[in-house]
């Protein structure tokens, strides 16, 4: 047969499929015979007249879903109901209410209850036929996924474990830095590195890739490798940003980039070699004051094959600090949806280098200000010591 193309939804076939168990709970003997003569034909029945024996019942062999009667004697159907849904085991069973009862009120109860359905009586036959394959192929269908999103999560987590391995393969040379990151998922979108040269120059790099979680830290093993090898053979900042933009502009789809910030600091820590692109701006604080801001002067990596450089040689001197961050410190939220803003980070980092904050007190002021623990974005600030 050709295939056209069209699209086809797969319905379950109770006919040829394992034959679903249906629980009846009803106290009324003519009701049990009429829905079980009807049902047994396609489905396995379980019988209960009462809420207690349909709680026993299920327990020893929970049924696919659950017809149950509301005016019952002692436990109604109301209780009943709300007996199964307190028990994990047997919560996630479909029940349908069947019953007398059709005002809005009692079906209103029936659904907050955590009921799928509600079926007044009489009864039409089909009607409760087809609501009842309805509720099975949807719960099929849940069990179906449910599946799917456990294999997603497991293959996720493989998947996460592997990347944060791979950026840690390298050594994160500590020397000279303190420093913030605290991402909004498992791997994050930002990610900070520090290599030296063999000619004793420091090389940091702080990386924000577009958005956060998994998809954005996919380039973070890549960036992490270039640095590394070219940091060992000596290779200069310049030259790195230009190797960095290249594999991530040829590698990666082009809705993802890297916002990053580069400093090439000398082997006597006079001077630093600075490149900006598409973070916030560079702080120099020198003796207690903002010596200078170094803004953007390049479009992030991975966006255009042929990258302008836009380098800016910074004279320094001991005692001085040099603060890089992402966005996720300046664009954090209070509840009206005002920024934390550079003016609040500034006369915070300004008590860090006079040494009367301490530098990780800043989240607890980030949480303090957005009124939460988490935050939208990953957050990310290093604090270079000359």
């Amino acid at each position: 047969m050709q295939n056209t193309g069209s699209t086809r939804v797969e319905r379950i076939n109770f006919m040829t499929e394992r034959r679903y168990k249906i629980m009846l709970i009803d106290d009324l003997p003519a009701n049990l015979r009429t829905l079980g003569a009807v049902l047994s034909k396609e489905f396995d029945l379980q019988i209960a007249k009462s809420g207690e024996t349909g709680l026993a019942l299920a327990e020893q062999s929970p049924p696919d879903l659950i017809l149950l009667d509301v005016m019952m004697p002692g436990m109604d159907g109301y209780e009943t109901c709300r007996r199964f849904k307190e028990n994990t085991r047997l919560q996630t069973i479909p029940i349908i209410f069947i019953t007398a009862a059709n005002e809005v009120n009692d079906e209103l109860q029936g659904l907050a209850l955590g009921a799928v359905d509600y079926i007044t009586k009489p009864f039409s036959i089909p009607i409760v036929q087809a609501r009842v394959k309805t509720h099975l192929a949807l719960q099929t269908a849940k069990r179906e996924l449910d599946k799917k999103n456990q294999l997603l999560l497991h293959e996720r987590e493989s998947i996460e474990t592997i990347l944060l391995k791979m950026r840690q393969a390298d050594v994160f040379d500590e020397r000279y830095l303190r420093y913030i990151i605290s991402p909004v998922e498992k791997t994050a979108g930002d990610m900070l590195l520090s290599a030296f040269t063999p000619d004793g120059r420091q090389l940091v790099l702080l990386g924000d890739f577009t958005g956060h979680g998994l998809s954005a830290a996919i380039g973070g093993p890549l960036v992490t490798y270039i640095l590394h090898e070219l940091a060992k053979k000596g290779i200069s900042g310049e030259q790195i940003l230009h190797e960095i933009n290249y594999q991530l502009y040829t590698r990666l789809p082009t809705r993802m980039f890297l916002a990053a910030i580069l400093l090439d600091i000398s082997l006597e820590r006079t001077q630093a070699t600075l490149w900006n692109a598409g973070l916030p701006d560079v702080l120099l604080i020198r003796e207690g004051s903002i010596q200078d801001h170094f803004p953007s002067e390049m479009i992030p990596l991975g966006i255009s094959k042929k990258l302008d450089i836009g380098a800016v040689r910074v004279p320094l001197k001991k005692g001085d600090r040099l603060y890089a961050f992402s966005n996720g410190i300046i664009e954090a939220k209070d509840s009206n949806g005002n920024m934390f803003g550079m003016d609040r980070l500034e006369i915070f980092l300004k008590k860090v280098a006079a040494q009367e904050n301490v530098l990780d007190e800043l989240m607890a002021l980030l949480n303090k200000y957005v009124k939460s623990s988490t935050h939208e974005d990953d957050i990310t600030l290093v604090e270079v010591q000359i």
